[in-house]
C-alpha cells in the first residue's frame, strides 16, 4: 500500500501549508487552497485570480457593503 504526502499550496503565492495557514476553497468543481494572505485579494480583487481559476466570472461584482 503506498501513501501518498500531498502538500497543499496556495492557489496565487504558492507558499505550502509549512510556510502559511491556508483555506480550502471550491469554485465551478474546482478545489484548491488560498493562503490568508491572499484571501483578501479573492475577496476584493477576484480579477487578478482570473487565470487561477477556469469559469471565473468578474464581469458581476457584488455591490459594495457600506
Amino acid at each position: 500500500m503506498s501513501s501518498t504526502n500531498l502538500i497543499n499550496n496556495c492557489i496565487n503565492c504558492g507558499r505550502s501549508e509549512h510556510q502559511v495557514p491556508l483555506v480550502n476553497i471550491t469554485f465551478a468543481e474546482q478545489k484548491t487552497w488560498i493562503c490568508t494572505q491572499c484571501l483578501p485579494t479573492l475577496v476584493h480583487e477576484p480579477q487578478r485570480l482570473v487565470n487561477k481559476f477556469k469559469n471565473i466570472d468578474t464581469s458581476n461584482p457584488p455591490e459594495p457593503q457600506v
